[in-house]
């Protein structure tokens, strides 16, 4: 399944991009199918770096030192079109004493800006690819508001303790698509709605007050595969935080979990990346513990010493055997706790991180859907990060939003769906 979808969505943006290269001038990046992401970090798992395996298993990111949320009320300014737009709002001086604010996370449409919109099986603009910005039917909401623009400006500083150490910020979802100015510096461009936009930031902030400006577009080209049956809702709908790391820092990381035949004993494997931020080499260790619900320590295992040259990445593969591990299943959802610790050559912890690891195999015999061997029934619904009352389950209810103008009888959106 996997790979049909992938075949399919391969395809289709080699569609986008020949319609691209039929037109003479450059498109925005909004409008480029080749442009998934500028300046952004490779993506990664969700991860955050603290001090020690006790702090680790807590996994609390807000009581880690190094990492720290920047939720909270944003200076914002609705724009109906791209055209409308501040294009200058980005630069330190910038004047925005009299914006209105917005909480960050959130949906705009639910703080009185635009109109909430459900679609089912058509697209809310002029189906056009890779284009969004063509001239839809009167009766289409993006006839007026083509491609509606948030511009959202914020404050942070930046902690003593992480000078010297790498400092990124991560938007963890952003509807649709966004450019990130930091100090007034163009860092980047990020589309994909649902997948966090992680950027590295070290090299552009600086002690005292820093100024975060992003630019947030309803639509983009990533829309057209974004489509879905569920209300569109813009903005920076997921939390935003930044967190700093060592030179030396676990960069990524995959885990594998596999039953034998009778779905009793169980092994682990840890795909680990290592990177080195420094100019010079490093010899490294690392150590994987599995503690259970309890949090007592039930597997270990520490790998040789491992170089990682400069400004380069390192492999790591350890593996852990488990004699008949508390199984998951929905009924059981049974989970262990991760914990990986990096360490010096000396044997300093550098930085610790954990998630939360199952043990399951799923297959298919006989036309029937296993789960450690035993057929299961799938029962669900479609969930969409709606809130009935905010739009989005992060935000707190809106205190009587000033709109930008009346909402359309909901009839009118009916009608709308029922034309689309």
């Amino acid at each position: 399944m996997h790979a049909i979808i992938k075949s399919a969505a391969a395809a289709f943006a080699l569609l986008l991009i020949a319609s691209v290269s039929a037109s003479t001038a450059e498109p925005p990046d909004w409008e480029n199918p080749a442009v998934f992401g500028i300046g952004n970090e490779p993506p990664c798992s969700t991860m955050t770096p603290y001090p020690d395996v006790k702090s680790a298993l807590k996994a609390d990111p807000a009581a880690s030192p190094y990492s720290r949320s920047l939720n909270g009320d944003w200076k914002f300014h609705w724009s109906p079109n791209p055209a409308d737009r501040p294009n200058e709002f980005y630069k330190l001086n910038y004047d925005d004493k009299a914006w209105k604010t917005i909480p960050v996370p959130s949906n705009w449409q639910m703080h009185g800006y635009g109109i909430p919109l459900y679609v089912n099986i058509t697209y809310p603009f002029k189906k056009d690819p890779p284009r969004v910005m063509g001239e839809p039917p009167r009766n289409f909401t993006s006839y007026e508001w083509r491609n509606q623009v948030g511009s959202y400006r914020t404050t942070f500083d930046i902690a003593k303790n992480w000078k010297g150490r790498q400092v990124f910020i991560e938007f963890a979802g952003v509807d649709s698509a966004f450019y990130l100015w930091i100090n007034g510096e163009k860092l980047g461009y990020s589309q994909d709605s649902r997948t966090p936009a992680v950027f590295n930031i070290t090299e552009h902030v600086k002690q005292g007050k820093n100024i975060l400006a992003a630019e947030v577009y309803q639509y983009c080209d990533g829309s057209y595969l974004e489509d879905q049956d569920y209300w569109r809702l813009s903005g920076i709908f997921r939390d935003v935080r930044l967190f700093s790391t060592a030179d030396l820092h676990i960069r990524d990381f995959f885990v594998k979990t596999e039953l034998d035949d009778q779905y009793r004993n169980a092994s682990i494997s840890i795909e680990t990346e290592i990177i080195n931020y420094s100019g010079t080499g490093a010899e490294i260790g690392l150590t994987v513990q599995l503690f259970d619900a309890g949090n007592n320590q039930v597997a270990s295992v520490t790998t040789d010493s491992i170089s990682v040259g400069p400004k380069q990445t390192s492999d790591i593969i350890p593996t852990i055997a488990l004699e008949n591990p508390a199984k998951w299943t929905a009924e059981t959802p049974n989970l262990y706790k991760l914990v990986l610790t990096l360490t010096d050559s000396a044997g300093k912890t550098i930085e610790t991180v954990s998630h939360n690891v199952g043990f399951r195999k799923v297959e298919i015999k006989n036309a029937r859907l296993l789960v450690n061997g035993r057929p299961i029934y799938i029962k669900g619904v479609n969930r969409h990060e709606n809130d009935p009352a905010t739009g989005s389950p992060h935000e707190p209810l809106p205190q009587r939003p000033s709109m930008v103008r009346p909402l359309r009888p909901l009839r009118s959106l009916r009608h709308r769906r029922s034309q689309h």
